[in-house]
């Protein structure tokens, strides 16, 4: 992958797959919504309500990787976008220290995430399939997101 010198890679691949490489710091989320406006453009068949629940999920998540590494350690991450025929799906790979996470597939009560604990719920709650691995020295987070009948097509 190409660097541009800022940190961040072009974005590249075919029409259906986007990827971009961060470095955080500088980089930060005006990177990933970059990423994620180049891939609506080449998906502008999708509503509404795709995108909201697609890119809600992946700002949650790029979000907290960010969060909980800046002022610790430069980290870099790898975000691919992908259309399938019945899917859009995230991947991001991060050089982060492991994380233990809790899933679950219920929202905190209000009273129990004044400041945080609802971004794992709330990712897990709107995609159909969210998943974490450590592979070595690498974080690997994957979002999945079942497109309606509608909007399924072959490539």
């Amino acid at each position: 992958m190409e660097n541009d010198g800022d940190g961040i890679s072009a974005i590249h691949g075919p029409a259906w797959e986007r990827t971009a490489l961060l470095v955080v710091p500088p980089n930060h989320l005006d990177e990933v919504h970059d990423a994620v406006d180049d891939f609506w453009q080449l998906n502008s068949d999708l509503g509404k309500n795709e995108r909201f629940r697609f890119e809600t999920a992946l700002l949650e998540l790029a979000g907290n990787i960010i969060e909980h590494t800046e002022g610790h350690e430069r980290l870099q991450c790898e975000l691919t976008l992908r259309r399938t025929k019945t899917t859009l799906e995230a991947e991001l790979s991060d050089s982060g220290t492991e994380v233990a996470l809790p899933f679950r597939t219920m929202m905190p009560q209000p009273e129990d995430m004044a400041e945080s604990g609802r971004g794992i719920a709330m990712i897990e709650l709107l995609m159909d399939d969210f998943s974490y691995e450590r592979d070595h020295d690498q974080n690997r987070w994957r979002l999945v997101m079942q497109l309606p009948q509608s909007l399924q097509r072959s490539h």
